[in-house]
């Protein structure tokens, strides 16, 4: 059963605005990310800021607030992986800030063995991230500030076509490519 972690629980100081707020199709990164994860029947918890309880009232799936965001994503990872649904055996880590997936990506990662997979794309990283097996609980062992990595001994890496699996919501300027994320999400696969 493949499940999802959508974190949204950081407070995006560079940014200048809540990250998972910023205007994406017909809602925002956050409310895009939960309906794509949900329309093909992942069940998706998401950690939210304090200070986006109100937005995140009317998606279809569990919210968690991150009381503690300075903790970082591992301390909202932990937060959302208690509230799966148990066994964990596949979980999507999905940052909210890192919206340049599609299904295809999904199907990739899901379709690719190893404890963690990592889709690529021109030869760099990006996210979602699939966890599985001993991964996860090596995961759930991790101090609430270390690094996800620290938890992955070895990530299987698979080439998507995603050409914005690397935009990361950071900074002002990468507002800019917003329409075009858009337009290539509008091709038909997703919502």
């Amino acid at each position: 059963m493949v499940q999802a972690v959508v974190m949204a629980g950081g407070a995006s100081r560079r940014l200048g605005q809540p990250k998972a707020l910023v205007p994406l199709l017909e809602g925002t990164v956050l409310s895009v990310s939960v309906h794509r994860l949900v329309k093909l029947g992942i069940e998706t918890v998401v950690v939210v800021h304090p200070d986006l309880v109100a937005d995140a009232t009317d998606l279809p799936c569990r919210v968690v607030v991150n009381h503690r965001p300075d903790d970082g994503r591992t301390g909202s990872l932990h937060l959302g992986l208690a509230e799966l649904s148990p066994p964990l055996s596949e979980v999507l880590v999905c940052p909210v800030d890192r919206p340049g997936w599609d299904g295809t990506v999904l199907d990739r990662l899901l379709a690719t063995p190893g404890e963690a997979v990592v889709p690529m794309h021109d030869g760099r990283a990006g996210h979602p991230l699939l966890v599985r097996g001993k991964a996860l609980e090596r995961l759930s062992l991790l101090a609430v500030d270390a690094p996800l990595r620290d938890a992955l001994d070895e990530r299987k890496k698979v080439e998507v076509d995603a050409p914005f699996l690397h935009l990361n919501l950071d900074r002002p300027e990468d507002l800019t490519v917003m329409p075009a994320l858009a337009a290539w999400l509008m091709r038909g696969e997703n919502p």
